[in-house]
């Protein structure tokens, strides 16, 4: 059971000192989840939704089609800002890693 934060001797934190929501879903994360794995409509509907949060989705092992580097009709952008890179992992081009905003290094 929910207890109030005085029950354990605490002070309840005052609604201003508390990080606002569009601030907190910067951190979110997915994770990585390859077009093996999950469709592309499942991986493609990630992004999107993480990219406009401000939030990081990720490729996975299965790279990304370069279509998804443009935005779509309605301005959204449909690119993981994550890419994972594995030993000898095909796909793996400079256009591909120029689309991140961070990278996984797979050892």
């Amino acid at each position: 059971d929910f207890k109030p934060p005085r029950q354990y001797g605490r002070a309840p934190i005052p609604l201003e000192a508390v990080e606002p929501a569009s601030e907190i879903v910067k951190r979110f994360r997915t994770g990585a989840m390859s077009y093996g794995s999950i469709s592309m409509e499942a991986h493609t509907t990630l992004a999107i939704a993480l990219n406009r949060l401000g939030g990081f989705s990720n490729t996975g092992e299965g790279g990304e089609d370069p279509i998804r580097y443009q935005p779509t009709p309605e301005g959204d952008s449909m690119k993981s800002a994550i890419k994972q890179v594995a030993s000898g992992r095909f796909g793996v081009t400079m256009e591909y890693l120029s689309n991140s905003q961070e990278l996984q290094i797979k050892m």
